[in-house]
């Protein structure tokens, strides 16, 4: 016999068709729909995996109603498609599939986590199971914790996260991404609001009733304060990395130390930490299915967790981008630094003099540009520029043009560099005409540079002297203990009361050098004493040590005239006998004026007026260090000239009458007479 599809139009589910909408309209009594898997049907088939067929009833054609098969597929959900023919492939047109994509979706059923944290609300308090739990979530809070604190350490008051003063673009980007991407692991967070969105208080205790909703609150917050600790630890080691590796190796380790409450959960299950354990993971609890809240009870919540959510990506990319912002402008970068240059000398050097606006040869010896570097507020290459500062007070010159430290990538590497010295005239408009070099990085931090610096004398030479410290404090030990460490992360030196004037009892950047001398005596008898500025007790320093003037004697080394001055001054790293001609009369103006644009290299004291040196000193005051009378001149003495010891050099003019040896400068000023010695110069 030929087989009829009956027909089940009464089973199908009519819905308005838009198309005609203007036909007319009459509410239908809709019967219970029956569940169907793999059924033919007179107008079309169900399909198994879950698809949902919509077609016109031949008997409803022109009409308004389409009529709905449904299969509900607990993977899928509900899929609609629009494809003539598509199900069944019978040849029958009637047979319509909704545009694939269009998905009738739905909702896991609302369970507990399964994760041990929900032990410390399904079983009792202080139970072994609940003991357990306490114990994970410890041992949670506790790597984070640790973690945190580690990262902090090496932080300074200016820099609590140890941010690195910058990072390549690549590496800037993978940051932003790595916040992105935590933001989306981080699941303590959004399950738990979800939860206490989901269950209130009346459907636990309707569906659940040994469960105690408060322990049940409790553990939702234990949760989510963990995931904003995540989220802190995260935020710092992306901001301290330097590294695109670095970046999503240790958030992905952070996000282990949250998984590991999932972890014991399931060994849980396997009854790893014994039967009292794994009964609590297996209580019927964690399969019972929450009814949920009518969506008008739960709308404000609703909206509470996505406005937390977007606050949580809010508050990390503003966090991000200030850290950005400030690594552009140098925040995080030392301002001033002490540069320590050794006693190298190009001789020769391509100099242009300014005054005369010739080109000239001139003997450069780098210590003269030892001294305080003060960043500039803009940068090059990304990196900050340091720019020299004056010999007196540590100040801008107002006149003189100083060298600059700045980053050239053109040589990949960190140089110094003077606008008017060129290594050859041909490269005076080379971007980066270098006198010194450090070896090849792409640190951002000029005071993380390690290796040997290369230096130019006339040829390229290898393992030249050149230190940096950063001139800021942290603590009174970077002070030396000599002084404190201001708000403004400077050292403010101790300083002591005498006869009415504050002197200081140590100076430096840091600090480290003691109170010089203020009266010093040499073999010769000669004397000479500091020189003060101004009615402050504040002395005349060049590059931080005390000047000194001849004061009495006539058996000095120096040779001055009557109306000279004759002075001792440091250059960098020697002390210079400086005999400055027909300035004996000059007021302490000109003095001033002098003292803030000095330049060992740029006043060629040494080739102009210099007449003794002594050997290189670090030395706050020229006491116990040897001295030389300079000799002739020329291409065999080399670029110091002759240098006669002292002592000889009295002993062959018969200043003295016995030969010695050691230092030539003794102090002569004891602590008793300090006040009198004050009160005679300060009145002067």
């Amino acid at each position: 016999k030929s087989y009829r599809r009956p027909n089940l139009t009464r089973n199908f589910i009519p819905i308005p068709n838009t198309k005609h909408s203007s036909s007319k309209s009459k509410s239908t009594k809709y019967p219970r729909q029956r569940t169907m898997q793999s059924q033919s049907l007179g107008t079309g088939r169900i399909m198994e995996t879950g698809s949902l067929t919509l077609r016109p009833n031949s008997a409803a054609e022109g009409t308004d109603k389409f009529y709905l098969q449904t299969h509900y597929d607990r993977q899928g959900g509900i899929q609609v498609g629009a494809e003539p023919d598509a199900v069944d492939g019978d040849g029958d047109t009637g047979d319509t599939k909704l545009p694939t994509g269009s998905v009738i979706g739905y909702e896991d059923p609302i369970m507990l986590t399964q994760s041990t944290h929900s032990f410390l609300f399904t079983e009792r308090t202080y139970s072994t199971p609940f003991n357990f739990a306490l114990s994970v979530l410890a041992i949670s809070y506790l790597c984070l914790l640790l973690a945190l604190v580690n990262n902090l350490l090496s932080g300074s008051p200016g820099n609590l996260a140890n941010v690195p003063v910058g990072v390549e673009w690549d590496v800037k980007v993978a940051q932003y991404l790595a916040l992105m991407i935590g933001l989306i692991m981080e699941e303590e967070i959004p399950e738990s609001l979800y939860l206490l969105r989901m269950i209130s208080k009346r459907t636990l205790l309707a569906q659940a009733p040994d469960l105690k909703y408060r322990n049940f609150i409790f553990s939702a917050l234990a949760r989510i304060v963990m995931g904003y600790l995540f989220y802190l630890n995260m935020f710092v080691v992306v901001v301290q990395a330097t590294g695109i590796v670095d970046i999503f190796f240790d958030v992905l380790a952070l996000q282990f130390l949250q998984q590991v409450d999932d972890i014991a959960f399931r060994l849980a299950k396997w009854d790893v930490f014994g039967k009292r354990i794994k009964r609590a993971s297996t209580k019927g609890s964690f399969r019972t299915e929450f009814h949920k809240l009518p969506f008008a009870r739960r709308r404000k919540m609703s909206i509470f967790v996505k406005v937390m959510y977007f606050f949580n990506f809010l508050l990390l990319m503003c966090g991000m981008t200030l850290i950005t912002v400030n690594q552009l402008r140098g925040h995080y970068q030392c301002k001033s630094i002490t540069v320590t240059f050794g006693d190298d000398i190009w001789e020769n050097a391509i100099v242009l003099n300014s005054t005369t606006g010739d080109v000239e040869g001139w003997d450069l010896i780098y210590s003269y540009f030892n001294g305080v570097y003060v960043r500039q507020g803009k940068t090059h290459a990304g990196r900050p520029v340091y720019v020299e500062q004056n010999k007196f007070d540590g100040n801008p010159f107002k006149v003189k043009i100083g060298a600059i430290i700045k980053y050239c990538k053109e040589e990949r590497a960190w140089v110094f560099m003077h606008e008017h010295i060129r290594k050859d005239e041909s490269t005076k408009d080379h971007d980066c005409p270098w006198l010194m070099r450090s070896p090849e990085t792409d640190s951002y931090n000029l005071l993380e540079v390690s290796g040997d610096w290369t230096i130019w004398t006339g040829t390229i030479n290898i393992g030249a002297t050149f230190q940096t410290s950063c001139n800021s404090c942290n603590s009174e030990a970077e002070c030396n203990f000599h002084g404190e460490c201001a708000a403004n992360q400077t050292c403010i030196c101790d300083s002591e009361d005498i006869s009415g004037f504050q002197v200081n009892t140590y100076s430096g950047t840091h600090c480290e050098f003691a109170r010089p001398c203020g009266e010093i005596q040499g073999e010769a008898g000669d004397v000479w004493d500091v020189i003060f500025m101004d009615s402050d007790a504040s002395i005349w320093k060049a590059y931080g040590r005390a000047v000194y003037r001849h004061k009495l004697g006539t058996g000095n080394i120096t040779h001055g005239g009557a109306n000279d001055s004759t002075m001792l001054i440091y250059s960098g790293s020697r002390w210079f006998y400086e005999v400055y001609e027909g300035t004996l009369d000059k007021g302490p103006d000109y003095w001033m004026q002098y003292s803030e644009e000095m330049h060992s290299f740029w006043d060629r004291v040494y080739t102009e007026k210099t007449r003794a040196v002594s050997d290189p000193s670090n030395r706050p005051d020229p006491v116990a260090v040897d001295f030389f009378v300079i000799g002739r001149k020329g291409e065999k003495f080399g670029p110091l000239g002759e240098l006669i010891p002292v002592n000889d050099h009295q002993l062959a003019n018969g200043i003295v009458d016995q030969q010695s040896y050691g230092g030539y400068f003794e102090c002569i000023l004891n602590s008793s007479s300090i006040p009198d010695f004050l009160a005679e110069n300060l009145g002067e």
